[in-house]
């Protein structure tokens, strides 16, 4: 597995980590310390990365200085060799000018016979002491053509030396490299989230380790009873909770009932719910490796497993009476987020005069009542119950979903003050 695929595995187990808490899955403990295991990861997989630049970057620099090296020996050699060819210069003109002295000495002169036989004995006294001179000029270029041939093949060599040397260099450090003796190694998997594989569950072998390798099994898929109110529930949506369920337990078989049917209601009173959505198990989600981690998420009823209002993300109260055109505000005293909530509530109160509101402290009766742990929130009509801070058009248009004010039809502010 390359860096790149392992981090974007990491950045995606990152992600459900974060939606976990978000959804109170997992405490802020257990959040921190999975976040601070990925990012020590995805910081050693940058690290492992910039390491790998640096030592082809070495390898370039070495194969440079090696190619300069190359040229700068070549230099004096053939500085040599035009030293010689200066100094053979004058001996190739000095042979010039005895040549033109003798072929004038070779011509005759009408009156003078006697002086013509002895230049013509000068000039083969000349002519056999220059032969042994043109022999050592000739000897002298063929060691010169001789030695630029055995500078040709050493360069070609060397040339081919540095090649290879270049190329075993380079892959040796481009392969996997393993433990000790390398720095760079990055394992198939270090844990079982690393071997995903749709429609079957993944198990690292020797995680982290040279010979580490995923296996994958057949999985059936866990059943679960989804049970909810879309008629009445705006915000009762499933998907994100299902995700984040499939996740931790892989595939799913959810089956849908609606609270408004008997079915639901036989449901709900069975197993005594007080708010959806609600997410039923049996007991064979005790068989799923998964279950020994999350278990804290879970409250057993009978031999059923129902998921925590707080990790469900449940907002819709069926067992409290309906108020209609009921406003209440739930706020932690002196805290940032409830003082900018409460200022960007001002304009909504300040258009529906007749909404019936009332502002609570996280130590209140009610708020204790409702359970309520994420702050600010807000409940509407004593039943729905949704949190953050909004802008005042985003409050108005949840609030008129519920009840039937003139006042819906005008427009509030959509940013936030």
């Amino acid at each position: 597995m390359d860096n790149k695929t392992q981090k974007e595995r990491l950045e995606q187990e990152l992600r459900f980590l974060k939606e976990s808490f978000e959804a109170e899955v997992i405490s802020k403990e257990e959040f921190e310390k999975g976040k601070v295991r990925i990012e020590k990861k995805l910081k050693e997989i940058e690290r492992s990365g910039l390491e790998q630049k640096k030592q082809e970057s070495k390898i370039e620099e070495t194969a440079e200085k090696i190619e300069e090296k190359k040229k700068f020996e070549q230099m004096p050699a053939q500085s040599e060799e035009q030293k010689k060819e200066k100094t053979e210069e004058p001996n190739n003109n000095s042979s010039t000018a005895v040549k033109e002295e003798n072929a004038q000495a070779a011509k005759p002169d009408k009156g003078e016979e006697q002086e013509y036989l002895e230049s013509n004995e000068k000039s083969e006294e000349n002519a056999k002491e220059r032969a042994p001179q043109e022999s050592k000029i000739e000897e002298k270029g063929q060691k010169k053509e001789s030695r630029l041939f055995a500078y040709a093949v050493v360069f070609v060599v060397l040339v081919i030396a540095v090649f290879f040397s270049y190329s075993y260099l380079k892959s040796s450090l481009l392969k996997p490299q393993y433990k000790e003796n390398q720095q760079f190694f990055v394992a198939v998997c270090a844990s079982d989230n690393d071997c995903r594989q749709e429609g079957k569950k993944g198990i690292c072998l020797n995680p982290g380790d040279i010979d580490a390798k995923c296996e994958f099994k057949e999985t059936l898929k866990t059943d679960v009873i989804v049970l909810n109110d879309k008629k009445d529930c705006f915000n009762c949506d499933t998907r994100r909770v299902l995700s984040i369920l499939e996740s931790w337990f892989g595939a799913l078989n959810a089956k849908e009932f609606d609270y408004n049917s008997e079915a639901g209601n036989k449901l709900a009173e069975k197993f005594g719910l007080r708010m959806l959505p609600a997410y039923i198990f049996n007991e064979s989600i005790t068989k799923n490796d998964a279950y020994i981690k999350f278990k804290r998420s879970f409250i057993q009823k009978g031999d059923a497993y129902i998921l925590s209002e707080d990790a469900a993300g449940s907002t819709y109260y069926i067992a409290r009476q309906n108020a209609a055109n009921n406003l209440d505000f739930f706020v932690i005293s002196g805290d940032q987020a409830s003082l900018k909530a409460e200022k960007n509530l001002k304009e909504f109160l300040d258009n529906f005069k007749d909404v019936k509101f009332e502002k609570h402290l996280s130590s209140d009766k009610l708020a204790q009542e409702l359970g309520v742990k994420n702050f600010p929130a807000f409940l509407i009509n004593n039943r729905i119950k949704f949190s953050g801070v909004h802008a005042a058009e985003t409050i108005k248009e949840n609030f008129c979903k519920l009840n039937n004010l003139k006042e819906c039809g005008k427009a509030l502010s959509k940013n936030l003050i």
